[in-house]
């Protein structure tokens, strides 16, 4: 026997070697025994070409404002925030997607300097180290690097403003300090801890004092709303933020702020509340004028055509409202309403769309001539517990936590059809949501609240359901139909394994030998009456339809399982992979796995997939995405890193030339699989 260790590989797309020694079996693990680790060095594979590439990443949550901008040259560029990565893109052309990587948690808020030479992002505050710290990262978009990577938030980072002449960064975070950083050196030139966390933060003008330039600002916490004044003070050598005085009405101005925008003159400063209306500053003379009622639900979002003087406000209720006015005297000319509330709104730069994120992970493009709006994305909220293919290599089904069932379009990434399935929110149970194609016509789905649901794959129609399909969530799902033999296959939080007809939605069998949770259920790539299964409880069991008995069982001490895949050669080995970093291979004539694989981190895997030729086979766990080659004597040839929190499904295209990963940071990520060379072919590209 062969015995193989995962050694430690680099984060790139060329990793490690996956070093293959001999060795003698492990004994069985009912003895207590585990294979002792094996040494070595990972190197570059040679004459390995980059294998896996990240194509393109789905996803806007809307669940922080601000996290879409406009690019304020390029007519049709823009960036938006997807999990932990800031993502630059085209509004005409889908495919066009560059990444820029540095946090390590989800990223909070954008901001873009006016030339559009810089971008900064903040984040969480980091569960990867102690103390919460929530960095921010500022970036060259010229070069697609970073700059500056700038401490001192903690828990999350809530605002980032650039100053005019982008000098200056400010920061404001949910630790309730306020941070101004130098652009220059990155350095700190003002912080200051508040009572309250700022919720409205605005530069306004520039003066002349000295040798140096001073910056009028405005800062809102939920206690005051003030005019400063930030200056350097030359007898300190430091600059210092002084409050100047606002005059506001006596009583009944208390407000929270979302947004903020100039007038076009720059006359007045316009600030969006979470009550609805939107308040009205004189800058020059520091006095409020007027609060202009626009809409329920909190005044989100608003921007400033400086060419017509309109106000665009958008708000939580999902309505876009066109105002023109000044002062007190302010009139709504146009509205539109969007499905969820506006969250991220901004003019691209060629002065006629706006582009508008909203809570339900949908983005718009919105004309301003008539605020006719045209969805261009659409995006999980949640997150996305599973997904598969059925036949047709460019579309794809995804399910998520919330209930929402979407077929996407690999061509264009858009969404054919979609279904939202109402879950009470107090349901037992991990909440993950398990899919299966039924040929290409229809989708199975298992749910938390003990059904099994049938949609139509074009129509989103629900076909029928089974309620009550186990005692529990149900867990997996998998069907089998062809002329002699048609079935649903189910496993439950109860343990149990059900088959059912697809014809006539009947219970034909049931297997209870499961003491935890059913994980996945698959049916044998060669033999369609054999169904396979793993659980938490550490076991692997086979049945037989025909026969109505589980013919097989294997099984370990611990490592419960969390996924299970078969090969496609000749021996139809099963893999599955478990919560202590094991892959293991196991025969069906042997009790022990025939091979065994550890990552030297544990790190818990979550699912396996095999590819369609049964040549690679990709592994998902914690944030990667890992290929491997088994017919290089099982060599891992490719760990890919896309996501910000674990990966919770993957799955190969059937034409074998692409990836997808599903997690919980609410993403979809396509990868592009450029395959490996044969060893015959490598000699010939030597």
């Amino acid at each position: 026997g062969e015995l193989n260790r995962l050694l430690p590989c680099s984060m790139s797309a060329r990793p490690g070697d996956f070093s293959s020694r001999s060795g003698v079996m492990p004994p069985s693990p009912l003895q207590g025994s585990e294979p002792a680790a094996l040494e070595g060095a990972g190197g570059e594979v040679d004459g390995l070409e980059e294998v896996l590439e990240l194509e393109h990443m789905i996803g806007f949550t809307g669940k922080h404002h601000e996290t879409i901008l406009a690019h304020p040259r390029l007519p049709e560029g823009f960036v938006k925030a997807v999990g932990s990565a800031v993502v630059i893109g085209d509004v005409n052309d889908p495919h066009q997607q560059e990444f820029l990587r540095g946090h390590d948690m989800e990223i909070t808020c954008l901001a873009i300097s006016g030339t559009g030479s810089l971008l900064a992002s903040g984040q969480l505050g980091t569960v990867h180290h102690k103390g919460y710290g929530a960095p921010v990262i500022v970036w060259d978009l010229n070069t697609k690097r970073a700059v500056f990577t700038l401490h001192g938030h903690t828990e999350g980072v809530d605002l980032l403003r650039f100053s005019p002449d982008e000098k200056f960064l400010c920061g404001c975070g949910r630790d309730c300090v306020v941070h101004i950083w130098d652009m220059q050196t990155g350095e700190v030139v003002y912080g200051k801890k508040l009572a309250k966390p700022v919720s409205l933060f605005h530069w306004c003008d520039m003066h002349a004092r000295g040798r140096r330039t001073s910056y009028d600002l405005a800062l809102s916490t939920a206690q005051e709303t003030t005019m400063n004044e930030l200056f350097f003070d030359p007898s300190r050598q430091q600059w210092m933020l002084e409050p100047k005085q606002l005059s506001l009405p006596t009583a009944g101005m208390v407000r929270e702020y979302c947004c903020s925008a100039r007038s076009a003159d720059g006359d007045e400063l316009l600030a969006g509340s979470t009550v609805g209306d939107m308040l009205v500053f004189k800058v020059s003379s520091r006095v409020y004028r007027a609060s202009v009622p626009v809409c329920s639900g909190g005044v989100r979002a608003l921007v400033v055509d400086k060419k017509t003087f309109q106000v665009y406000c958008g708000g939580g209720d999902g309505s876009i409202k066109r105002l023109v006015g000044d002062d007190m005297r302010w009139v709504m000319e146009a509205e539109t309403r969007l499905r969820g509330a506006v969250t991220s709104m901004t003019m691209l730069a060629g002065g006629r769309e706006l582009l508008v994120g909203t809570s339900v992970g949908h983005v718009y493009r919105v004309a301003l001539e008539d605020l006719s709006s045209r969805l261009i994305a659409s995006s999980h909220t949640e997150r996305v517990s599973c997904l598969a293919f059925g036949s047709r290599p460019d579309v794809f089904a995804s399910v998520s936590h919330a209930g929402d069932l979407k077929v996407w379009d690999l061509s264009d990434y858009t969404v054919l059809a979609e279904a939202h399935v109402a879950l009470a929110d107090n349901l037992p149970g991990s909440g993950d949501a398990c899919i299966a194609w039924v040929g290409d016509s229809a989708i199975v789905t298992g749910w938390r609240d003990r059904f099994i649901r049938c949609h139509d794959a074009a129509t989103m129609q629900q076909l029928w359901h089974l309620p009550n399909a186990h005692r529990g969530p149900v867990t997996a799902v998998a069907t089998h139909s062809d002329a002699s033999l048609s079935y649903l296959v189910s496993g439950g939080e109860d343990g149990a394994v059900r088959v059912w007809s697809l014809r006539s939605r009947e219970l034909l069998l049931q297997f209870t030998e499961h003491k935890k949770p059913v994980t996945r259920v698959l049916v044998d790539v060669k033999s369609p009456h054999l169904i396979h299964s793993s659980s938490l409880d550490c076991q692997l069991l086979t049945y037989d339809v025909k026969r109505e008995r589980r013919t097989v069982a294997h099984m370990t001490r611990e490592g419960a399982f969390t996924g299970l895949t078969q090969r496609l050669d000749s021996e139809q080995e099963l893999i599955t992979c478990d919560m202590n970093g094991r892959l293991l291979f196991w025969d069906c004539d042997v009790a022990n796995p025939v091979q065994a694989l550890q990552s030297p981190s544990r790190m818990k895997m979550k699912f396996a997939s095999m590819s369609p030729t049964g040549r690679f086979l990709a592994v998902c766990g914690d944030f990667l995405v890992n290929v491997f080659d088994l017919t290089r004597g099982i060599q891992l040839i490719v760990q890919a890193h896309g996501h910000s929190e674990p990966v919770a499904s993957v799955e190969w295209s059937p034409d074998e030339k692409q990836i997808v990963s599903v997690g919980e940071d609410c993403c979809v990520c396509i990868w592009n699989f450029y395959g490996v060379l044969d060893d015959g072919a490598e000699e010939k590209a030597r």
